[in-house]
């Protein structure tokens, strides 16, 4: 099959996922897709220091699982664990003349919500839309230099280079609202390995986002859901008629699905396999849940299969 291909890369604490997909026209074809596990202590994510402690093993990994992808490609979409960073979502009247005010007016507005070394911090951002009262609706996206750097720098070694990045939470959306029409109002909930991410989306913007790790079990859920939804329901109407929908690379689905639905007093909608939409998913082998698991992935790569840059 001739065609780029268009690969995405995430890596998590427990390793390594990558898929390959071509494009005709504006269908997506599953090339290929690897899985590697790595060994506790090679990824360490943080927003504060460098998130690969074991260079070596971490090249070699990447080599591993992107290698049989690639062929002549070297291009890559990075898909970090949220803990790398910072994702903030703001109100802002200010109308961006260009994409450095845009820079330069949220880096202000987040100043006192930044750690100290906030001068160090890459900032990009996307207008989501505008609010009925005529203010940006705003997802910013903050990363230290060096995490971003010392990721570039070991794939550049491995013989990649990284033409996007973007957070697990992030890309696990992407890949579900292009292909699962979910309405103007819902709540997304996402569970791969330990990392629980809450969305909710209201008239279709973007307007809260949660993202916690160390999730161990379905009453850990179901406690930190609580917890970070208290304020948030109370503020915002439309929340009780808010669809919600589960997606989830977790074996025992069932427990999870019920407590999750317990927090927010309503059914989870359990999502498909983000494989389903892809012509091609014939290449990939996998369980039910090592498939889900692959969201973040795929929709790192359709992000810069579609980039326009």
């Amino acid at each position: 099959m001739f065609g780029r291909n268009f690969i995405g890369l995430e890596i998590r604490r427990q390793g390594l996922r990558a898929v390959s997909l071509k494009r005709r026209g504006r269908h997506r074809t599953l090339c290929g897709g690897q899985t590697l596990q790595l060994s506790e202590g090679v990824v360490s994510p943080t927003a504060r220091e460098l998130n690969v402690i074991d260079s070596e093993v971490f090249i070699d990994g990447i080599k591993e699982v992107l290698l049989p992808l690639a062929g002549s490609e070297e291009r890559v979409a990075l898909c970090l664990p949220d803990a790398s960073g910072h994702i903030f979502l703001l109100d802002i009247d200010t109308p961006f003349k260009n994409r450095q005010q845009g820079i330069d007016i949220i880096r202000w507005q987040l100043k006192e919500k930044l750690p100290d070394n906030y001068r160090t911090l890459e900032i990009d951002y996307q207008v989501l839309g505008t609010r009925e009262s005529g203010s940006q609706r705003v997802l910013v996206s903050v990363i230290d230099k060096a995490i971003r750097n010392q990721y570039e720098e070991l794939l550049t070694t491995a013989g990649f280079s990284v033409s996007l990045i973007d957070f697990q939470s992030l890309q696990i959306y992407n890949c579900y609202k292009s292909k699962v029409d979910m309405g103007n109002d819902f709540i997304f909930v996402a569970l791969n390995q330990r990392q629980l991410n809450v969305l909710s989306v209201q008239n279709g913007l973007l307007d809260f986002h949660r993202s916690k790790a160390g999730m161990v079990d379905p009453e850990a859920v179901f406690q930190e859901i609580n917890r970070s939804l208290v304020t948030y329901r109370s503020e915002h109407s439309v929340y009780s008629r808010s669809t919600l929908f589960l997606q989830s690379d977790w074996e025992e689905q069932q427990s999870l699905s019920d407590a999750v639905s317990s927090a927010f007093d309503r059914e989870a909608q359990r999502l498909p396999s983000p494989l389903t939409t892809l012509a091609g998913q014939q290449n990939l082998t996998l369980s039910t849940a090592e498939a889900a698991g692959m969201a973040a992935a795929i929709g790192a790569a359709e992000s810069l299969m579609w980039d326009k840059r």
